[in-house]
């Protein structure tokens, strides 16, 4: 045991041209690291980007269909009150309708909005 706290004592320090050697292991383990987190950051953004479309396709397909559904709705109203009025006379009164609830909608909004400042 002593023999080798001697051989260990003994030992040359490292000379300069270690340096150059130590700094290359010390980029290439910094170059390797910043690869790996590049790699990770890459594969989450990818997977959180995926996600995102999946859901905005889901949603503009839900507004589609309620956006069908509403029309059918209207030709509807328009086609009941065809059977008493004239049909220009059925598009208008629904229309105005149309106007006048977008018009509250719109009012409303402003007083409250969805979104503070």
């Amino acid at each position: 045991m002593a023999e080798n706290q001697i051989s260990s004592i003994e030992r040359p320090p490292p000379t300069d041209s270690d340096w150059p050697t130590l700094i290359e292991r010390a980029v290439d383990d910094v170059a390797r690291i910043l690869r790996s987190e590049a790699q990770l950051l890459q594969t989450s953004m990818g997977a959180a980007l995926q996600r995102q479309i999946s859901s905005t396709v889901a949603h503009l397909i839900v507004v589609a269909i309620m956006i069908a559904g509403a029309l059918c709705i209207i030709f509807a109203a328009i086609l009941l009150l065809h059977q008493w009025l004239p049909l220009w006379q059925s598009f208008g009164i629904v229309g105005l309708f149309m106007l006048l609830i977008g018009a509250v909608c719109h009012a409303t909004l402003r007083r409250y909005p969805l979104v503070q400042s």
